[in-house]
């Protein structure tokens, strides 16, 4: 509204302006009409006194009567502006001339030059006109009465010519003067009248008339033939012809005023009209404005009990949603500075403190030294300098002195300007799940027969310690021990063997002892000598020789042995050729050197290099499937597909012996396909789920994931695959591995994560890969029954498994007690040995 109006008033600005414009030009058309009027009685009055003085009885003292009278009444009655004084001159000249005593040519110049000043007034009255019309209207009649007054001054040298019937030379050259004058100004007057068809139609056929062509036919003679004796003959009328004429000039002239008059009159209506309908539309949009502004004013004062009944709503809403976070979380506020402001009564109550003793406190009153420093900088540096919200575990103290873990969140609370006014803090205790996070990270560390560090305890101290020495232990020929005797022996056996080998290092606080699978046991030492360490293996290997007493069985054993130094990346790997070359060749222990990385490892290689190629060639890369029991039914509800390879004297080998070598050889992908191929081919007919086994090298390859969806799609079956994660391996990167559940979960398939338990086993798999089958390791379940670390693991698996709505598989299960212990923990499903061996038919 503002707008409009601005906008108005510079369109009534300049219609005001238009309107003055109008009327200064009213004037001075009312002015260039008066001058006509008192021009022409001049020039009548000029001629009729100049021809009474040539020719006093010429009969036309009644007419100069009568035209004086006019002039006199008409000067007296008109008003110019800015001009008065002029006619106040003329007026009183005229009284005090005395035409008796004055010659023709006295008297010619007087109203000759009165006509002149009137003329030079005429010529510019259009330089204040702003209108290019009026301008152009008045323009015309300035040369209209030039026109005019040329005509007059002609009259009146002719008629004083004619009647002394001679014309004198300086009359002569005047009348060339007027005549060339007359000419220029009607060549000017019929370039502005051009403009107005109407009038110059007029001007053209009055110049046709035979009286106006007769005057100028005339003048035309008179100046080409001087000395002509024929002037006698044109005295006869020659006043009235040319007064005719000039008369005809006349009448265009006064056609031009109302030409001008109705255009003005027109331009004036036209303004009027503009004022009146920019004043009706400000009176519409002022009345427009004012309805809007009492319809707002309605609207805000009916919204009002709306507003408040809202208001109390919302308060009442807000007041409860602060009861629910009060009743379930830990809540306090601080300043700025970091000083608190608010406690609930959870804060009070798990800290020990009332209220009095933390308002105007620091948190640092609940800050407990475990706690890194580095860990508070990040918090502040988060929400008081980004000023973004903070999300952490944080180990506070009580007032009693005990800890707790509580998952914290910090919100900053800003101003309209962005400025931090205060933080709100939310916990949560979590010191139940950290402690069931401690105890299950020291299960997976150690290992269930022995309670020593396992494989997974081993491989992070490796990774974490420096100038490492390592040695393997392996008890001979265990196996057969272990046949012989059951495996409650052959764990009794392993038992006294750890425990020896720790009673005679456990003083030095250099060395570490391992469990690392079987009867293989693990000996790391930091910052030892090379000598100094080999001298403690030899004697490790000595003791192992004495003879054990197990369950009343006298039994003597001996070790293998395998050690390795400084390289920490093939540390372990390094150690395991040495035992495996020391077996080999029946030495007690050897310590690894690049010779027998070279000769032993090519070789190997080598051989089962030449058997995966013909065992490719020959399609002796075959899928078993082993049956995935439900322990509600005892139906055999799944399957597992398992790759084997038909040795050439028909034997059925394991992955073990040839999966690394298909990696080295390039074709770990072609079995991959092939288990793929066989196990869909398989199950295309029948309503049985199956799963398949990828490690995360398959799940990273293009290729495998492009020929799965293939797969998937010819065959139509993704409802009953499932794509078992091997958990062993070590995920560096998720977005990879969830990139493709997400891919083949469009097709309907599941996903399980294997051998759960060992390893790099963690929790966080769980909730990052959000899969629908968890197998528990068989290394937990087969001893479940006899070690109760083992018992304690699984059912912790079990219970976040169901809290994540995820199904459990449990591995190895060999025996009918074993099995009645997986039931009673709620575990869903079952693989093993006591219902079925891998078969190659269902």
């Amino acid at each position: 509204m503002i707008i409009i109006f601005m906008l108005s008033t510079l369109v009534l600005i300049e219609i005001f302006h238009k309107k003055e414009d109008f009327e200064l030009a009213k004037k001075d058309i009312n002015n260039a009409m008066a001058i006509s009027k008192i021009v022409h009685l001049l020039q009548l009055e000029r001629g009729l006194n100049t021809e009474l003085i040539a020719n006093p009885d010429s009969g036309k003292k009644e007419k100069l009567h009568s035209s004086k009278q006019q002039l006199n009444k008409l000067l007296q009655n008109t008003t110019l502006t800015n001009c008065q004084h002029t006619l106040a001159k003329i007026i009183e000249e005229r009284k005090s001339l005395d035409t008796k005593n004055l010659t023709i040519n006295e008297l010619h110049d007087f109203y000759s030059l009165k006509i002149a000043t009137l003329l030079d007034i005429a010529s510019t009255l259009s330089n204040s006109m702003n209108d290019a019309q009026n301008r152009t209207y008045i323009n015309a009649y300035a040369h209209l009465v030039i026109m005019k007054e040329m005509l007059g001054q002609t009259r009146t040298i002719l008629n004083k010519s004619f009647i002394k019937k001679e014309i004198q030379e300086d009359d002569y050259a005047k009348l060339d003067v007027i005549f060339k004058t007359y000419r220029v100004s009607q060549s000017r007057f019929e370039n502005n009248l051009s403009a107005f068809s109407d009038l110059f139609y007029s001007y053209t056929k009055s110049l046709d008339d035979e009286k106006n062509r007769e005057v100028f036919g005339i003048i035309e003679f008179v100046l080409n033939n001087k000395k002509s004796q024929r002037l006698e003959a044109f005295s006869h009328e020659w006043f009235e012809k040319i007064t005719y004429t000039i008369e005809s000039l006349n009448a265009i002239e006064s056609a031009l005023f109302i030409n001008v008059n109705k255009a003005l009159e027109k331009k004036q209506k036209s303004n009027f009209n503009e004022m009146i309908l920019v004043f009706i539309f400000l009176i519409i949009s002022s009345l427009a404005l004012i309805y809007e502004a009492i319809t707002i004013v309605k609207e805000i004062l009916a919204s009002t009990d709306s507003l408040e009944s809202n208001l109390y709503e919302s308060t009442s809403l807000l007041e409860q949603y602060k009861s629910v976070v009060d009743e379930s979380e830990i809540v306090s506020k601080t300043n700025p500075e970091g000083i608190i402001t608010y406690v609930n009564d959870k804060f009070c109550t798990i800290n020990g403190y009332t209220q009095n003793e933390l308002l105007g406190k620091s948190h640092n009153i609940i800050h407990h030294t475990d706690m890194p420093k580095e860990v508070f900088r990040d918090l502040w540096h988060t929400v008081k300098i980004l000023k973004q919200p903070w999300l952490g575990d944080v180990k506070n103290k009580k007032k009693d002195g005990s800890a707790y873990w509580a998952k914290t969140f910090i919100k900053p609370i800003l101003d309209a300007n962005k400025e931090v006014i205060e933080f709100i803090a939310i916990r949560t205790d979590i010191t139940k799940i950290v402690e069931q996070k401690s105890l299950f990270e020291m299960a997976a560390k150690t290992d269930t027969l022995t309670n020593y560090g396992n494989r997974y305890k081993l491989s992070e101290d490796i990774k974490e310690k420096e100038n490492l020495s390592i040695a393997i232990f392996n008890i001979d020929n265990f196996r057969e021990l272990n046949d012989f005797y059951g495996h409650h022996f052959g764990d009794s056996v392993i038992k006294s063997i750890a425990d020896k080998i720790y009673n005679f290092i456990s003083n030095d606080d250099k060395l570490f002892f391992y469990r690392l699978q079987g009867d293989e046991f693990a000996l790391l030492a930091t910052q030892q000598k090379q000598d100094i360490f080999t001298h403690i293996c030899k004697e490790i290997l000595l003791s192992m020789k004495e003879s054990l007493i197990i369950q009343n069985e006298k039994i003597v054993l001996s070790c293998s042995c395998g050690i390795a130094f400084d390289d920490k990346e093939h540390l372990l790997s390094n150690a395991n050729m040495a035992l495996k070359l020391a077996k080999q060749t029946n030495n007690d222990f050897i310590i690894y050197n690049d010779d027998i990385s070279l000769n032993n490892t090519y070789a190997n290689n080598i051989r089962w290099t030449k058997k995966l190629a013909i065992a490719l060639q020959n399609d002796n890369i075959i899928t078993h499937y082993q049956p995935i029991v439900s322990n509600r039914t005892l139906k055999y509800e799944k399957y597992e597909a398992l790759v084997r390879m038909i040795d050439e004297d028909g034997a059925t080998i394991a992955p073990f012996y040839f999966l690394d070598i298909s990696k080295k050889t390039k074709k770990y992908f072609d079995i991959t396909k092939l288990v793929i191929a066989q196990s869909f081919e398989m199950f295309k007919t029948n309503e049985i789920e199956f799963s398949i086994n990828l490690s995360v090298m398959d799940i990273a390859e293009p290729q495998i994931l492009d020929y799965i969806v293939m797969m998937l799609q010819r065959y139509s079956i993704g409802s009953r695959v499932v794509f078992e994660i091997v958990e062993s391996e070590y995920i560096e990167n998720f977005n990879i591995v969830t990139s493709f559940i997400d891919e083949v979960k469009k097709y309907g398939c599941k996903i399980a994560i294997d051998d759960f338990g060992t390893g790099y086993s963690n929790f966080e798999y769980l909730i990052k890969l959000k899969a629908d089958y968890l197998k528990i390791d068989g290394s937990l379940i087969k001893n479940i029954n006899t070690d109760y670390n083992a018992f304690l693991v699984v059912s912790t698996i079990v219970e976040f498994s169901k809290k994540l709505n995820m199904q459990t598989i449990a591995e190895f299960v060999e025996n009918e007690e074993v099995f009645k212990i997986v039931q009673q923990l709620g575990i869903d499903y079952s693989q093993g040995y006591y219902f079925s061996t891998p078969k190659d038919k269902l």
